[in-house]
């Protein structure tokens, strides 16, 4: 399974009810993360994926190079 790096754009409030989410299930703010992005995208916990402006949401730019932005993913953040 690959793996990329991942932005999420959080207000002071989202990060504060993260943090409480967190404690809550007795799981770090990552690996809460993580678990949301690898749910269902169906599903109301999930986030939403921005796509990635630079390479269109191909992962490339000009079908050979691999985008900077999003490394190569197409999305260029999550969102809550």
């Amino acid at each position: 399974m690959d793996t990329f790096p991942l932005t999420i754009r959080l207000t002071a409030a989202e990060k504060q009810m993260l943090r409480k989410r967190a404690a809550k299930y007795g799981l770090t703010i990552n690996s809460l993360i993580r678990f949301w992005v690898n749910s269902e995208p169906s599903s109301p916990r999930a986030f939403s994926k921005v796509l990635c402006k630079t390479c269109n949401a191909t992962g490339k730019i000009a079908d050979e190079y691999r985008c900077s932005k999003c490394l190569g993913v197409g999305f260029s953040y999550y969102e809550i």
